[in-house]
């Protein structure tokens, strides 16, 4: 039997895995570098994390036309991976609040010229059951990415926090060889003339549906930016204070022995656990094509956990509300990305206009959130969460109704 990685679609999968492991490691460490060594609050911990999210927004828009024509976008996203790398790990060095903010951002720019060109790679499966499988392989891979790092992180951050930084290098040398591996052509692809497969699953995504996707990604992605990027605040707090609870009401002693960084490291993996389990569960089923109330449901879901992780003290009560984010992040971003993929001809626009929204909202939802906290404290922020879900999805219903009225590309 032949070594599984010896699969092309296997190697894209463990390459997706590092990748985003990499990318949650800066994301874990980030806040409580601002936080203990920068001296910085809620408004700057959710600033770094908006600026990054705008500058992959921006980049991934900006770059889709050029990495779409070019003959081998893989090689793109080879010289992404190894750009966010060298630059992120001039993070721990710095000492300024603009700096910090240029070192931690500027590194996504390669993020955007790799996303994109990976998951177009997987979109050159012309059928669409097995693109789904894999499409919900390559972000199950991601998500479980993020759910183990950090894990790790938090405690390699406790011990030194430079020590994540290094690893994130370490890894995307790793990611660079395995993309470096593979072929420009997707295996199982067929020519360009024999796409009937393709059409028929491009019928049944109308450009409303596909829109609205877009939009719920913009969502989920800034309610999950929030507890990435400002929640940490809260933990920060509550374990400052002795009143970081394992249940409500119970201490264990073994909290004083730990660090924020580590705590809050369970919460993280509870979030990116339970978005590879919706992975997991919308890659072999099909029940959810086409039902954009699913993604409205979710949206508000999560937007009411919110309001739980306002008054919370429990770490199990936060871990229960950050598996709602986290489900409904996989929910609306694997429906986007399925939708996005379904037109053979735009698939490389579609999937950098997905990656552009989710960053996006990442945005959005860091600088809200953030600078809103900074004014009135996490707790307060987090309680206007479900009024920002509701105009959400307002929006989401106007772009479905108005998108059936366009003509499909």
């Amino acid at each position: 039997m032949a070594w599984p990685l010896g699969r092309p679609h296997h190697r894209m999968y463990l390459a997706a895995f590092l990748l985003d492991f990499s990318v949650a490691v800066g994301f874990t460490a980030m806040p409580f570098f601002v936080i203990q060594h920068l001296n910085g609050g809620a408004a700057l911990s959710g600033t770094v994390g908006a600026v990054q999210m705008a500058v992959y927004a921006f980049a991934c828009l900006a770059s889709a036309a050029m990495v779409s024509r070019a003959r081998h976008p893989l090689v793109w996203a080879v010289g992404g991976v190894l750009g966010f790398a060298v630059v992120f790990t001039l993070v721990p060095w710095v000492r300024s609040p603009v700096l910090c903010i240029v070192a931690a951002s500027a590194p996504f720019i390669g993020l955007a010229l790799a996303w994109p060109a990976m998951q177009a790679w997987l979109g050159l499966e012309p059928d669409p059951e097995i693109r789904a499988r894999r499409l919900a392989g390559f972000n199950t891979a991601t998500a479980f990415g993020f759910t183990l790092s950090p894990l790790l992180t938090g405690p390699l951050y406790d011990a030194g926090f430079r020590l994540p930084f290094a690893l994130l290098t370490v890894l995307c040398l790793a990611v660079a060889g395995l993309v470096l591996s593979l072929a420009p052509k997707a295996p199982g692809a067929v020519p360009r003339g024999d796409s009937h497969g393709e059409e028929t699953d491009a019928r049944s995504v109308t450009p409303g549906l596909l829109y609205a996707s877009w939009a719920a990604t913009f969502t989920s992605n800034g309610l999950f930016a929030a507890v990435r990027s400002v929640y940490p605040l809260r933990v920060e707090t509550l374990a400052a204070e002795d009143a970081l609870w394992f249940f409500p009401g119970l201490r264990p002693s073994f909290f004083d022995a730990i660090g924020p960084a580590t705590a809050y490291s369970w919460l993280a993996f509870t979030l990116s656990l339970w978005t590879v389990i919706c992975f997991a569960i919308m890659g072999r089923t099909s029940a959810w094509q086409g039902r954009y109330a699913l993604l409205a449901a979710g949206q508000m879901a999560a937007a009411l956990a919110f309001v739980l992780l306002s008054w919370a003290r429990s770490v199990t009560v936060m871990a229960a509300c950050f598996a709602v984010v986290g489900f409904n992040f996989g929910l609306c971003f694997f429906a986007s990305i399925y939708y996005s993929l379904a037109h053979a001809r735009t698939r490389h626009r579609n999937a950098a206009v997905n990656e552009g929204v989710l960053g996006a909202g990442g945005f959005a939802g860091g600088m809200a959130f953030g600078h809103l906290a900074e004014a009135v404290g996490v707790p307060a922020a987090f309680q206007y969460a479900p009024l920002f879900a509701a105009a959400a999805i307002g929006l989401q219903l106007l772009l479905l109704r108005n998108g059936k009225r366009l003509p499909q590309s």
